[in-house]
């Protein structure tokens, strides 16, 4: 079964990425072959036209034609118009063919032995990249500048295979030009070697952003000595500040990170408070020595070195996304998915090497507790603002942290029963993280439901939350500050959610989408959350009516509806000058409104009657 499901995934693999990795060299494999077809042609025409001139020409005998003939045989043309004293004989139209032909088949060639080369190359810094931490950097340092030089190179010369192909293929085939396609071929070569070109000296930041309060070394001397044990028996330094606030996690890292209006340098810590609250002592202890295992692994240096690379390829990924860059695109992009096979390893290796130091330094039971702890946490954490969110009224106070608190106990005691326990993984802002089972059996500890229920079944005893000085103050601040942010974020999409039935959801929508007038020079657009009337039409359009709406190259907006039979009306754009933009965001606003929320109660009705269904079935 194993063997089938590595084929199968290998076989996706393929499929997904380096199927369409190939695509590369579609565009060069047609250029060569056809303009080695025209260059074979107009050989073939030249010879002919220069055979038909041998034989007519008086001049000669018969054995001098003879004998000319067989020259122009064995030499084409194509190779005689290299001689600068033969092509000078030449028409100029003639050696420009021969010439134009000549490099696109070189261009053709060089893109093909160029592809083969840095897909070999490319494949081989994948295979290093298995091999260790610094392989792994080095071969993706090498791997993206030679992939960043090639792809660059790879974009001129298709875009300029394609703007040859345009001209001479309805030249050479359909003996007439299109200058409509040669233009249109054009802009879009130029169009992707500019975005190309805008991406490689794009800047980009990779500072991280964190929500809490900076503890330095020295200001909290509970929570510095207990680290600093934990940092000795690790064997490693501590970190030179620790964050602490409310998220779902604890990380390290050693970017930049930016915490209010200051970047902090350096080895940091972030530190969950409400999550210490729920843990017990020794859980924590073995958190926090899985987290500095991370330091002493040297794993938050590479981490820091390779995050970079990352984001600069997946910014050139971007604008290599779109138009005639797209085979180049899916090369890049199959070699970015192949180095993440290497990232995940050494990924697993990492998380597994640092729960064997968290076992070691706790014990493999507080180990499997913290691990479990913490990912029931972020899971219970989410269902309580997941329902919250979905409440279709305003929230006068969200009580999230009120909510946990009171629920989480009963919830964690029977975390382990849940029925894909196994499969989850803690959550991690920079990493993704092997699942829970993975994690437990790599330590040794096996996933026994009813052994590691029976670790969360008491309350943790919240020993750390209390070596943390102004603990309780700076959480209960840190939770006004984001219940405010998801009280703001909910109401804000409540007039999404409602084709108003009641006057409490008609308040809702009215208040952020009010009846509005749109000016123009000669009439007016009228909205409101439900229609649209502009001068000149009989009556308002339901935005339920509509079945599309699009601005034509004339600058109409036009409406198509159906009420008892199909119908069109359209408002002339250009008549609103200065409000034009205006008018358009507004009715575009307006409209997306209805359709969201249209979209929102259909899923919901399915969802319900779904539920329904399921109800209904026997037991």
């Amino acid at each position: 079964m194993a063997d089938n499901k590595t084929g199968f995934n290998r076989l996706g693999f393929a499929k997904t990425f380096v199927l369409p990795g190939l695509y590369v060299f579609l565009i060069p494999v047609v250029g060569l072959l056809f303009f080695l077809h025209a260059q074979s042609r107009l050989d073939v025409q030249s010879q002919e036209a220069v055979t038909k001139q041998i034989h007519d020409d008086p001049n000669l005998n018969v054995e001098q034609k003879t004998k000319a003939t067989a020259f122009f045989r064995e030499h084409p043309f194509s190779e005689l118009v290299r001689e600068e004293g033969f092509a000078e004989g030449l028409d100029g139209t003639l050696r420009f063919s021969f010439a134009a032909f000549r490099w696109m088949i070189r261009l053709s060639a060089w893109s093909l032995v160029a592809g083969l080369l840095v897909f070999l190359l490319a494949g081989l810094c994948v295979l290093l990249s298995m091999r260790s931490h610094r392989a792994q950097y080095f071969s993706l340092l090498a791997g993206w500048h030679v992939l960043r030089a090639y792809c660059a190179a790879q974009v001129v010369v298709q875009g300029i295979l394609l703007f040859a192909l345009s001209y001479w293929v309805t030249a050479l085939w359909l003996e007439r030009i299109s200058l409509k396609l040669i233009a249109v071929t054009g802009i879009m070569a130029v169009a992707a070697v500019g975005a190309l070109i805008a991406a490689i000296f794009k800047r980009t930041t990779i500072d991280h952003t964190a929500q809490g309060k900076v503890i330095e070394k020295g200001t909290d001397a509970p929570l510095w000595r207990e680290l600093e044990k934990i940092c000795s028996r690790v064997g490693t330094a501590p970190p030179d500040q620790v964050i602490v606030g409310i998220d779902d996690n604890f990380y390290v890292t050693e970017m930049p990170t930016r915490v209010g209006d200051k970047t902090y340098h350096g080895r940091t810590l972030y530190v969950s408070l409400s999550l210490v609250k729920q843990m017990d002592g020794a859980e924590v202890d073995a958190v926090l020595a899985h987290e500095m295992a991370h330091f002493s692994g040297q794993d938050t240096v590479y981490s820091k070195k390779i995050s970079p690379l990352l984001v600069r390829y997946s910014h050139y990924l971007e604008a290599l996304s779109g138009g005639l860059a797209r085979p180049v695109y899916h090369f890049m992009h199959c070699f970015r998915a192949l180095y993440e096979l290497s990232l995940s390893k050494f990924g697993r290796q990492r998380e597994f090497r640092a729960d064997r130091i968290a076992m070691d330094v706790a014990s493999p039971s507080a180990m499997a507790g913290g691990l479990l702890r913490v990912v029931a946490y972020s899971h219970f954490r989410n269902r309580v603002q997941s329902d919250l969110f979905e409440k279709e009224q305003a929230l006068e106070n969200a009580n999230i942290c009120e909510r946990i608190e009171a629920g989480f106990p009963a919830f964690a005691a029977n975390f382990a029963s849940t029925e894909d326990v196994a499969n989850l993984e803690s959550t991690h802002p920079f990493d993704r993280h092997p699942s829970v089972a993975l994690r437990l059996e790599a330590a040794g500890f096996t996933f026994d439901r009813e052994r590691l229920q029976s670790l969360l079944a008491t309350p943790g005893d919240g020993r750390w939350f209390w070596k943390i000085t102004g603990a309780e103050q700076l959480e209960r601040d840190e939770w006004n500050d984001f219940e405010q942010q998801f009280r703001d974020s909910h109401e804000q999409s409540l007039p999404y959610r409602f084709l108003p039935q009641t006057p409490e959801e008609l308040a809702v929508v009215v208040k952020s989408f009010p009846e509005v007038q749109i000016d123009g020079k000669t009439g007016a657009v009228l909205l409101n959350y439900e229609s649209i009337h502009a001068s000149g039409w009989k009556f308002p359009v339901l935005f339920a009516e509509i079945t599309e709406c699009a601005l034509d190259k004339n600058d109409l907006l036009q409406f198509k509806y159906e009420r008892d039979g199909k119908h069109s009306v359209s408002i002339k754009m250009k008549d609103f000058a200065q409000n034009r933009q205006e008018a358009l965001d507004s009715i575009g606003r307006y409209y997306a409104r209805y359709k969201v929320a249209a979209e929102y109660q259909q899923h919901r009705a399915a969802t319900a009657q779904k539920l329904d269904a399921r109800e209904g079935e026997p037991d």
